[in-house]
């Protein structure tokens, strides 16, 4: 009796395996560890008080990113992505000790589930539907990303083929929900984004217009949004101190991405985007928009030069002098759009830029990068970023206490600032990459405008970046 029981129990574990493995399981994901030393990361040029960083600093970082897909078919699929870090060595989950579960207090940095999404196509059809929390991305040709939405964020996107040259993306993706404080009658405190994209590709060219426009609901006001966490910061224009009557109304993005590479080996590419956010007092409304542009050729083997442009509107004075509105382009989410791979992000590894997208509007810039630089050895590439960039905002902006503005990365007219980088990759294996980056910039400014004697001063900033990079 037993001997058959244990049969059966065999019988059940290998069918369970069996049921177990209908999906089959495929891994991907991006491990990495950096060393940087920076200095004047704080604009304070060479002063002994810190301020985000301080003026000198070492410090050894770690992420490691693992995606897995769960393949029913070819039609069907679920996503799940797994986080351990970004964190500093000697910090929190990677403080001393900390590795025991069981002891470690360090919440902050636990690993955490980045994305978790189904990925289907709808049967005998063109349509695929993504839901859940993923990675979202509005259409963008320049700068690695959009710099509206550009984010994990809970989304529900339907897509498919109009044509063999015409598709289409629609969909619905909520970006914060909260309940109301105590004694306020209102519904839950959300923001509910709707989003289209009409994604053209033709032979020579591609062009993508989309919109997208949030419903916000009442009571939802500048402190609610900053409290929900940076990401969203962007939607604020400036931060009421009377806050009566100062919630949000509804948000709208309109924009268009276009790549032609029709003169092939030149390739052009342009964005064009605007937004505005609305409300009942001036303080709270924004509207801006961005214009970039890149040239890029092909015709080299053992590099690949592009000359870009960048341009966004800044404030004209109005926190000062006028009805208080921004003219700055409002943000809900963008973490990838960069020039370079300093000031203004695009940094390879993982702590190596400043700053939010956000805080960087107001600004022109003009650049030429030179990629993928074959060097010496078989293996060997480098990277150079030659940058000018100005400000757009009114130098009299800065007199309001109620601008958030982040100094040193929100330029005025009168601010210019030079960078130069020069990164270098080796690929040690196919997975595996060694990297130097080498960065520095110097923010010209006055310090009469950054806080007096006390207040940033600019000046030069440089890193050293090595690190190493895993992906499989």
């Amino acid at each position: 009796m037993k001997r058959l029981i244990m049969l059966a129990v065999l019988c059940a574990f290998v069918l369970g395996a069996s049921v177990a493995s209908a999906a089959d399981i495929k891994a991907s994901g991006t491990w990495a560890v950096e060393a940087l030393w920076k200095a004047n990361w704080d604009m304070l040029d060479k002063a002994d008080t810190t301020n985000r960083g301080g003026n000198k600093s070492f410090g050894i970082y770690q992420r490691a990113t693992t995606t897995f897909q769960f393949i029913a078919n070819e039609n069907l699929k679920g996503v799940m992505q797994l986080r351990y870090g970004t964190q500093e060595w000697g910090q929190k989950s990677f403080s001393v000790g900390a590795g025991d579960s069981g002891a470690n207090t360090a919440t902050e940095n636990r690993m955490t589930v980045r994305q978790a999404y189904l990925d289907f196509n709808w049967p005998d059809t063109t349509i695929n539907v993504k839901a859940g929390y993923r990675a979202v991305s509005l259409p963008a040709a320049f700068g690695g990303g959009s710099y509206i939405l550009d984010e994990e964020i809970a989304s529900a996107l339907v897509g498919g083929q109009i044509s063999d040259n015409v598709s289409y993306l629609v969909g619905y993706a909520r970006a914060l929900s909260g309940q109301a404080a105590a004694g306020v009658t209102t519904d839950n405190l959300n923001i509910d984004a709707y989003v289209a994209a009409l994604p053209m590709n033709f032979e020579g060219f591609t062009f993508a217009p989309f919109g997208a426009y949030a419903a916000i609901s009442t009571n939802v006001d500048a402190s609610v949004v900053a409290a929900a966490g940076s990401k969203i910061t962007g939607l604020a224009s400036l931060n009421a101190t009377d806050t009566a009557n100062a919630d949000f109304d509804n948000a709208y993005w309109l924009g268009a991405a276009f790549t032609m590479d029709l003169f092939d080996p030149f390739v052009l590419k342009a964005d064009i985007n605007y937004g505005a956010v609305d409300s009942k007092i001036n303080m709270n409304k924004r509207s801006g928009w961005l214009f970039d542009t890149a040239l890029e050729y092909k015709g080299m083997d053992f590099m690949t030069p592009e000359l870009f442009f960048a341009y966004t509107s800044g404030e004209d004075g109005n926190s000062t002098k006028g009805d208080g509105s921004s003219e700055r382009m409002p943000v809900l989410a963008a973490s990838n759009w960069a020039m370079g791979s300093f000031f203004f992000g695009g940094d390879r590894l993982l702590m190596g830029s400043l700053g939010n997208r956000n805080d960087y509007l107001g600004f022109w810039a003009l650049g030429l990068s030179l990629k993928d630089i074959q060097s010496f050895a078989d293996g060997l590439t480098h990277d150079a970023h030659f940058i000018y960039a100005k400000g757009t905002n009114d130098k009299e902006t800065y007199g309001s206490a109620n601008a958030n503005f982040s100094y040193g990365n929100s330029l005025t007219e009168k601010d210019t600032l030079i960078e130069v980088d020069f990164n270098t990759g080796y690929k040690l294996y196919d997975e595996l990459t060694l990297s130097l980056d080498l960065g520095y910039f110097n923010l010209d400014t006055n310090e009469s405008r950054w806080g007096g004697a006390t207040g940033l001063k600019g000046g030069d900033a440089w890193k050293v970046s090595s690190g190493v990079v895993y992906k499989f």
